[in-house]
């Protein structure tokens, strides 16, 4: 999988959210944040399908765009390389910035040390 630019990112988080979804109504989707020609959302659509990202199926007169990646698996990705790429793998490193200067609530806490419990068997990672 390959990092996506954010035009081709906001393009799939519109085919995420509507299952499958046409170019008229991509063109006019919520998640598109910069408003595009037709053309050019069509060429962003091209370029997912060559990196393997969506795949389309002529349905009626319209052709429909749908996800080949999920969501969950392409935020993972990118989450996994941001942490890699700016903390040297270190996910301790990326959550210290987050919180850098605050508190964490008792529910952020508790929940980060049942994550960090469920990713370690008797002290070893998984």
């Amino acid at each position: 999988m390959i990092r996506l630019p954010d035009a081709e990112f906001e393009v799939m988080q519109a085919i995420w959210t509507c299952g499958g979804i046409s170019v008229p109504t991509l063109t006019l989707s919520e998640k598109i944040k910069k408003e595009r020609k037709a053309q050019t959302t069509l060429t962003l659509l091209s370029r997912l399908e060559n990196k393997g990202m969506v795949s389309s199926e002529k349905v009626g007169k319209e052709r429909i765009w749908t996800a080949l990646i999920s969501e969950e698996d392409y935020l993972s990705f990118e989450a996994k390389n941001i942490v890699d790429r700016m903390y040297h793998g270190s996910v301790s490193g990326l959550v210290s910035a987050f919180y850098q200067g605050e508190t964490l609530s008792k529910e952020d806490a508790s929940a980060l040390i049942d994550w960090i419990n469920s990713k370690t068997v008797d002290g070893e990672t998984k």
